[in-house]
């Protein structure tokens, strides 16, 4: 039988949780991640009933018929022009993700395991201080279960002046109740932060160059967790749990295009859109030029505990080198 793990999505309103959830079977899919080629993981999106009770046999199934799932129309609202997670509740997506431990040309040794990922809106997860929401006391408990029932917790956080945002006390408050409370399945922890192409705009067809170097990747990790409050608070966390492993990583939703190497962000068309060709719709207007890059890398080591050229561990943001 497959193992099962829950895994928390956890973040600030608008910091990029659901746009990185949408975008993680095609990161998969064209192998725009930092793990060895010799892993080939595959992610198949599922329902809630074949996580519960078993994958059905999908050759029987009627695939005309069969209703749009819920993961399938969060890829085409990021495909539409981005989303967020505004409703103040919870979202839970489920996917089979299978990784071949091995050579192309020699036998490899699989392992699966049935995903549930639970997308959490921004006001009610990470809180603004100056938010003043109205969250129900039922959805605040039923956020808390998730979140103790989890094997692993991805934290998504914008790349943008921490200092000058308003989360960063939720989230010492979140890790701080993570560190008081012992009855938890806690594994692992993944903070990610997202928009990183927007650090290469300018850069043009030289940007996927400098953004697909770990040693890029790492400091900008280092300069923009410096002198954070939380950041310690986390490390606390680990060191008091022998249990739990904590890793960061960057990550980039929309992208950078296909041959040309730019950030995937459309000049001429209003706010964030993706390139794409305009007498087409859908994904196939946008696949030809997308690269989402490095969004399957948090849920690749929440799921498998297996760190990639761009996770990061306490030690290698400490170090010099």
């Amino acid at each position: 039988m497959d193992e099962k793990l829950s895994i928390c999505l956890l973040g600030p309103k608008s910091g990029g949780k659901s746009s990185l959830l949408a975008s993680l079977t095609e990161c998969v899919g064209q192998g725009a991640f930092g793990y060895s080629a010799r892993l080939r993981p595959t992610l198949q999106s599922i329902t809630e009933v074949e996580f519960r009770k078993g994958l059905i046999d999908r050759r029987k199934a009627d695939f005309l018929t069969a209703p749009q799932t819920g993961y399938e129309r969060l890829k085409q609202d990021l495909i539409n022009g981005g989303i967020a997670t505004n409703t103040l509740d919870t979202y839970e997506y489920y996917f089979r993700l299978t990784a071949h431990e091995g050579a192309q040309d020699a036998p490899a040794s699989s392992r699966a395991c049935l995903l549930e990922i639970i997308d959490a809106s921004g006001d009610v997860a990470l809180p603004s201080d100056e938010a003043r929401v109205a969250i129900l006391d039922d959805v605040k408990a039923k956020l808390a279960r998730q979140i103790f029932k989890s094997e692993a917790i991805v934290i998504v956080l914008p790349m943008v002046r921490i200092e000058e945002s308003g989360w960063p006390g939720a989230l010492v408050r979140l890790i701080d109740r993570l560190t008081l409370t012992r009855d938890k399945n806690l594994r692992r922890i993944v903070v990610v932060f997202s928009h990183y192409e927007r650090l290469f705009t300018r850069l043009g067809p030289d940007a996927f160059t400098y953004a697909c170097d770990p040693a890029v990747a790492r400091y900008v990790l280092r300069r923009t967790m410096r002198a954070s409050l939380w950041f310690d608070h986390l490390r606390k966390l680990q060191l008091d749990s022998q249990a739990i492993t904590a890793r960061f990583c960057v990550c980039s939703s929309y992208g950078f295009t296909k041959r040309f190497q730019n950030p995937n962000i459309d000049p001429w068309q209003a706010g964030d859109k993706l390139f794409h060709r305009k007498e087409l719709e859908g994904l196939s207007a946008v696949s030809e030029y997308w690269r989402p890059f490095l969004t399957a890398e948090p849920i690749l080591y929440a799921a498998l505990g297996l760190d990639s050229a761009f996770t990061f561990s306490f030690e290698q943001l400490d170090a010099h080198a």
